[in-house]
């Protein structure tokens, strides 16, 4: 896969400033963008990532202290230094820096960029798209149990099957590469556990069926590296060209690292789509493509639902048999971590009653999908790279409610995509933090989003359009769009004021030549929205969007709340003092940013370490 170019040691103190002895970490995972320069999939997107998986004890107060040491040509610390989300680490103390090394205390789970750049390299094409990124991923302790089946690699066929009612484990250390796309269909009562640092070019999946009680957890690898063939049901068909693909109840996925490393451009994929709410059950006499819900009206062809309520011809659904009825049995997802490389590689969907948290997405297409009733996504961390919308809103849902969703904690760390906005889509958008374009008949209402918070260089907020004429849709029978209603976005906070390169901007609009019969909920507007949020220091106010004000009746700008984590000032005033490069300090902003106030400039400051 190749060679890293960071070295990182580690050791885990009794807590933050307390001295421990650091030692090298062995198993540095490095994967370099794959295609070639000609694959517009792509769109620009180059560079590397190096990611480990490290561990931090349970016990109260305890801290990872780590030292990073870059290689990469080009990387110091004489125009900044980064951890982030900087939110989460500025107050686990400053870090200590010398040219091209950096050691700094993490003080609770999550995912963290470590990063010798300035704050002006994510406003920098070229730098963006080609930079190599040291990724940490700290996690709780994980316990792999005794008197596991160990899975082999010298499994033949196609696809192997893991249940039902028995437990697997992947060894590290082992090559588990068939040399050609493999997949494991998992079965009831059906647990698949990873040794820390296996890895594994396969996929998980289940679509011919739905399944209860699987648990897929640790700290390994999940790789598509070879290309599909064509719409095999259950194993390469459009409802199974996942990392990770499921129907079912009760599924548990923790852990996992999933990525594409395939080197072919255009094949379309998820990391994770747990009941995914576009897709039938597989069909080997009546296989699914994708195609039929691009560019197409009603009627729709019959497929069988899932877990959806309707099939896909809106005949009603009957059988719901391993569907979730509640967050008891619905499907969690837990510091799974999910980078890939190209449109159509999207991110992390839970479906129905699903929780996706404590989690990291990056990617050049969608990053978390909150398309279905009664999701939690929480304490998510994105980068999000040159095309997509962090947090999109939904395509071609089939036609169910679509209610009470929360996404919270979301901590947008990179969003390139102000690179590719003004071309694509097609709409005076781009891509926001959070939008898309709406094609479904499927009502969505009572969406809670709160405490979203971008740090670098980002497009717009909020980008969202409701269309009968959307690319992916599934309309009413009668041709409708359903209405988004009843929805809060609270606190959404930009470090920087909005980086545009022209074209697009902040967008609502409804459908705005809805069919003859499309009234009341089936009218596709956008309803009684409320909006706050905090940009480089002042107000996001309704002079910052195009609203479409007909088909967008009740939309309210709200003031947003303090920022949830303020830094702490812990600061000492030197009257008559002067200092600058080589007189006590670095200038580590030659390439300024505007801010509003004093504080805010201390904030920047602050994070920067």
């Amino acid at each position: 896969m190749g060679t890293s170019q960071y070295t990182v040691r580690t050791c885990v103190a009794e807590g933050v400033g307390v001295p421990c002895k650091l030692k090298t970490e062995p198993d540095l995972r490095f994967m370099k963008h794959p295609t070639s320069d000609d694959c517009d999939e792509a769109q620009g997107q180059k560079g590397s990532v190096t990611y480990v998986d490290l561990t931090l004890p349970s016990e109260s107060g305890r801290a990872l202290f780590v030292e990073v040491t870059t290689d990469v040509p080009g990387q110091n610390t004489d125009r900044g230094f980064f951890v982030r989300p900087t939110r989460l680490t500025r107050e686990w103390g400053k870090a200590s820096v010398s040219a091209k090394t950096a050691s700094f205390y993490l003080a609770d789970t999550g995912q963290f960029s470590v990063e010798f750049a300035s704050d002006a390299t994510w406003k920098s094409y070229n730098k963006a798209t080609n930079f190599d990124a040291l990724m940490l991923f700290v996690n709780p302790p994980l316990t792999v149990p005794k008197e596991l089946t160990l899975i082999s690699p010298g499994t033949s066929g196609k696809f192997f099957d893991l249940g039902p009612n028995k437990n697997y484990l992947f060894l590290a250390g082992i090559d588990y590469d068939w040399g050609k796309d493999y997949v494991f269909k998992v079965h009831d009562n059906t647990s698949v556990y990873f040794e820390q640092g296996a890895h594994v070019r396969a996929r998980i999946v289940q679509t011919e069926k739905k399944v209860k009680n699987v648990l897929i957890q640790g700290y390994g690898t999940l790789d598509v590296h070879y290309d599909l063939k064509p719409d095999v049901v259950g194993i390469s068909d459009d409802a199974t060209r996942q990392n990770v693909g499921i129907f079912g109840k009760n599924i548990r996925v923790t852990g996992l690292t999933l990525i594409n490393t395939n080197p072919t451009c255009g094949l379309f994929g998820y990391c994770l789509n747990i009941n995914a709410n576009w897709s039938p059950l597989g069909n080997k006499d009546d296989p699914f493509d994708a195609w039929e819900l691009q560019l197409k009206d009603p009627p729709y062809k019959f497929h069988k639902a899932h877990c959806q309520e309707k099939n896909m011809d809106d005949s009603p659904n009957s059988d719901f048999t391993n569907c979730p009825t509640s967050r008891a049995d619905g499907q969690v997802v837990s510091f799974v971590k999910c980078m890939t490389w190209q449109l159509g590689h999207d991110g992390l969907n839970a479906g129905k009653w699903g929780t996706v948290q404590n989690s990291f997405v990056r990617t050049i297409d969608d990053a978390i999908k909150p398309w279905d009733s009664h999701g939690i996504y929480r304490n998510i961390t994105i980068w999000q790279l040159t095309l997509g919308w962090p947090i999109n809103f939904g395509w071609w849902n089939w036609n169910q409610p679509d209610i009470d969703t929360v996404v919270t904690s979301i901590y947008i760390i990179h969003n390139h995509n102000w690179a590719t906005s003004s071309g694509w889509p097609e709409t005076q958008s781009g891509q926001c933090v959070v939008g898309g374009i709406y094609g479904s008949g499927a009502i969505k209402s009572g969406y809670r989003l709160s405490n979203i918070f971008v740090e670098t260089a980002a497009s717009c907020a909020v980008g969202l359009q409701i269309s009968k004429k959307a690319y992916s849709r599934h309309l009413t029978p009668e041709g409708c769009v359903g209405s988004m209603k009843d929805i809060r976005i609270d606190g959404m906070y930009f470090d920087e004021e909005f980086y545009q390169t022209g074209g697009y901007n902040n967008f609502l609009s409804g459908e705005t030549k809805p069919n003859d019969g499309c009234i009341k909920d089936l009218s596709g507007k956008i309803e009684n929205m409320i909006i706050s949020g905090n940009v480089g220091g002042r107000a996001l106010v309704q002079s910052d969007f195009v609203v479409n004000s007909k088909t967008v009746p009740g939309l309210t700008f709200e003031t947003a709340k303090d920022d949830p984590h303020p830094p702490l000032f812990d600061y000492f005033k030197y009257a008559d003092k002067n200092t600058y490069n080589g007189h006590g300090s670095n200038e580590i902003d030659v390439d300024g940013v505007k801010v509003f106030s004093m504080k805010q400039c201390i904030l920047r400051c602050h994070s920067d370490w």
